[in-house]
């Protein structure tokens, strides 16, 4: 059975347990006043913004519905660096295409956890911003 992987960050694929994306564009663009009194806009270098959010991400892998990687791999991303590769597969099969981008924010809350399996759960939100 083929499970559909979406995203992937510095190689390494993470889990969709619970996962939403939205992809926005920031438009860059220039506004030049001209001579004749109309003004003409020039776009340059349009940026992807990637707003990620996860809810009730176990820690551990083991833990995840597709046993990729979930908490503890995002949680060391944002410890080490600020600069990411983000792979996105818009079909399966398909390849990634990969956007070179900064974290811009992360934000988590503990919202469980289970001393049994010795496993915590947290909702996760992470947006990148391509470079």
């Amino acid at each position: 059975m083929y499970l559909y992987k979406l995203l992937s960050i510095n190689g390494t694929e993470v889990t969709e347990h619970g996962r939403t994306i939205k992809i926005d564009e920031e438009i860059s663009a220039n506004d030049i006043d001209l001579a004749s009194g109309h003004r003409r806009r020039y776009y340059s270098n349009n940026k992807q913004k990637f707003n990620i959010s996860w809810t009730w991400l176990p820690d551990l892998a083991a833990h995840t519905v597709d046993s990729r990687d979930g908490r503890a791999f995002l949680n060391s991303l944002i410890n080490a660096t600020s600069s990411v590769l983000v792979g996105i597969e818009l079909s399966p099969g398909e390849g990634y295409t990969e956007y070179n981008c900064f974290i811009d924010s992360y934000s988590e809350s503990l919202v469980r956890r289970d001393p049994s399996s010795k496993c915590s759960y947290y909702d996760i939100s992470l947006s990148l911003v391509e470079a």
